[in-house]
């Protein structure tokens, strides 16, 4: 992967087709320049960015910049002048390397994508001097970017989250240039590993680490206690949540990873607390539904699973206080897909092919048929969660809450993550119905302004 390199007063090529986000930041990596402070269209917009420093990211409307690299404090002269158009979205690290005489800037556009119990990395050799290189994990492991030279990106790889031993080694050989002990990578995140400094050579050859994409929680907040009126959810104190009644479930909502106080109180009241509950959140989605009687609320969290899939996934969660063990099977006698699911248990996911699927509840082991529940449409690539609410032998009756795990965008149909041929024969072979997937403006009928929609969001994710 070549970036793009830029020397003072050069003009860089456009980089209008590597959109993704909308930000961008500056990366010090020029390792006998003192700290700068970088002026955009002549306003400082980072200061005193020191060697090895990434800064945050700056969010920068489409145009064209005037962008100049001077020593902190000064106004130049600048050791990097270039005029750099940015797109109107796109995650972008602009980088000044190499040593004082020979700066530069190099532009690199980021991937910032979130893989829940995964990490993003991506190694970005900017050591002058120092030989093209293969990342590898430590003690013969496998290479993970090979024969990256100065300047140049290696791409980005996934890897589960845990800890690393890896090492960078002259290219094609198995003599280590640097040791990098110990490498955390934490799950939902994304990082880029800058090989900076001198071979040979004060500073020293060593790494920078950024974190690119900080670890998120999704939450999503169901209520599924059958007589508890309609609640308020308060995080950290603050009411975060208001009105939610029975049967319902919020969006996703996304909080730094970390750990809450949340606490469920009646709409509009602040006492009582009838959940009062400690919750460590790492970089996954979680849904926290709040089931049982009103007597006995409590929550249940769930990890959700969120990921592009080939087919449709679906979950059963039973959230039925006086409903026995069932087994949610096909109707008619058909097979079982969740065996001997208990009230506050869920019979975790399974792939199914995208159809209407007609399901019943059964006492579990038996034949005896508890719920019907007909007509559950999923469609591929998706997670649908079907949760058993109410009561059976009382009032709100016995029922279920299908709920769409992963929100992705209106245009995006079969949901594999942008707007595109399939969505478009998936909505001529729904034409002329009221299909919920591809009934994109939610007009109640599948129609040309559906195609329109489609058509205009082609190639992306749209909305």
């Amino acid at each position: 992967m070549h970036p793009l390199m830029v020397t003072s007063g050069v003009v860089i090529a456009s980089i209008a087709t590597m959109a993704s986000a909308a930000d961008v930041r500056v990366a010090h990596l020029s390792p006998d320049a003192p700290a700068v402070d970088v002026l955009v269209n002549g306003a400082p917009a980072f200061t005193n960015v020191a060697f090895g420093d990434v800064t945050g990211y700056a969010e920068l409307p489409e145009g064209t910049y005037d962008i100049k690299v001077v020593a902190a404090g000064t106004t130049g002269p600048a050791v990097i002048d270039a005029m750099i158009p940015l797109p109107e979205s796109g995650d972008f690290t602009i980088a000044a390397v190499d040593s004082l005489k020979n700066i530069g800037a190099v532009i690199y556009a980021d991937v910032n994508v979130r893989t829940p119990g995964s990490t993003g990395v991506r190694f970005v050799h900017a050591s002058p001097g120092t030989p093209a290189v293969d990342i590898a994990v430590a003690n013969g492991g496998p290479v993970l970017f090979a024969d990256v030279a100065f300047g140049e990106s290696g791409g980005y790889v996934t890897v589960p989250s845990g800890e690393y031993d890896l090492e960078a080694r002259v290219a094609g050989t198995e003599i280590v240039a640097l040791s990098l002990p110990g490498v955390a990578l934490t799950g939902g995140t994304s990082i880029t590993v800058w090989a900076k400094g001198f071979l040979n050579g004060e500073p020293a050859l060593g790494v920078a680490v950024s974190l690119d994409l900080a670890p998120t929680a999704n939450i999503r907040v169901i209520h599924a206690s059958p007589d508890a009126p309609a609640v308020d959810v308060k995080v950290n104190g603050a009411r975060a949540i208001e009105q939610l009644p029975f049967n319902e479930g919020t969006p996703y909502t996304s909080l730094p990873a970390d750990t809450y106080n949340i606490q469920v109180v009646p709409a509009g009241l602040d006492d009582p607390v009838v959940i009062d509950a400690t919750l460590p959140l790492d970089a996954f989605d979680y849904s926290v539904i709040a089931i049982n009687t009103l007597a006995n609320i409590q929550p249940l969290v769930l990890v959700d699973n969120n990921e592009l899939w080939a087919d449709a996934r679906i979950r059963f969660v039973h959230a039925s206080p006086d409903a026995p063990a069932v087994d949610i099977a096909l109707a008619n006698g058909g097979p079982v897909l969740f065996s001997n699911v208990s009230f506050g248990e869920n019979g975790g996911y399974i792939s199914v092919p995208g159809g209407i699927y007609d399901l019943e509840a059964r006492v579990a082991g038996t034949d005896t048929v508890a719920l019907d529940v007909p007509g559950l449409n999923v469609t591929g690539f998706r997670s649908f969660t079907v949760v058993a609410t109410g009561l059976l032998t009382g009032e709100p009756a016995l029922g279920v809450l299908p709920l769409l795990d992963d929100e992705r965008c209106a245009t995006d149909i079969v949901g594999d993550g942008q707007t595109g041929v399939n969505d478009i024969l998936t909505l001529l072979s729904k034409w002329d119905t009221s299909d919920p997937w591809a009934d994109v403006d939610d007009s109640g009928f599948v129609d040309v302004d559906d195609a329109m929609l489609v058509i205009m969001n082609y190639g992306t994710c749209g909305s």
